[in-house]
């Protein structure tokens, strides 16, 4: 698995994207989302990252199964490019971020089987920052949960929170998907190798 700096990688996580890759995908434990678990459920209303991606360097996407294997798949992939992207210490909270958002698309499209649903992961930087973005068939939207100290499981949409500066999700018009979760983080300066593409205050403080 590659990253890639090309304009012809897959664009931004809003309508119009197209999709890269293939791959299978899902793990067998419970994070946040559905308001199955113990607490009560709090929607999380729509809210756009605001950036525009067509502009950004660097950008790459991939196409998972809802099965076994997509959320290792996701973080294994994300981290790789991180690490070709030069921001590999970034790799360990975006591992946490991408295996929550995509575990929680496999549970959401486990409704839609036997059809396999698609899980579209997306990453991508204009050296200010960093976005990750998960899309799934699902039009189920985020769900947090008000939980008890006790509480063991649905704590993932919390885990995004305190693992990236900011997070949200927006409905989309990719073919076969409805709707893109994403979290973001805020990259240390580097002023001498800023590209001309990049937009100075497009990255939200937390």
């Amino acid at each position: 698995m590659t990253g890639s700096t090309s304009a012809h990688t897959p664009d931004a996580p809003a309508g119009g994207a197209h999709s890269a890759g293939s791959g299978t995908g899902a793990v067998h434990e419970t994070t946040v989302g559905s308001s199955g678990h113990d607490g009560a459920s709090v929607p999380v209303p729509p809210s756009h990252h605001g950036h525009d991606l067509e502009r950004w360097p660097l950008r790459n996407a991939i196409t998972l199964g809802a099965l076994e294997g997509a959320v290792p798949s996701a973080r294994v992939h994300v981290r790789q490019l991180l690490w070709e992207w030069g921001h590999e210490e970034l790799g360990q909270d975006a591992g946490v971020v991408v295996s929550e958002l995509v575990t929680n698309a496999v549970m959401a499209s486990a409704k839609l089987r036997p059809a396999v649903a698609p899980v579209w992961v997306w990453l991508g930087s204009d050296t200010r920052c960093m976005l990750v973005a998960v899309a799934d068939a699902s039009p189920r939207p985020p769900v947090r949960l008000s939980l008890g100290p006790d509480a063991e499981r649905g704590r993932g949409l919390a885990l995004v929170e305190a693992f990236s500066s900011r997070w949200g999700w927006q409905p989309t018009t990719v073919a076969g998907l409805v709707k893109v979760v994403w979290a973001e983080w805020r990259l240390p300066s580097r002023t001498s190798q800023r590209p001309a593409t990049a937009q100075p205050g497009r990255c939200h403080a937390v």
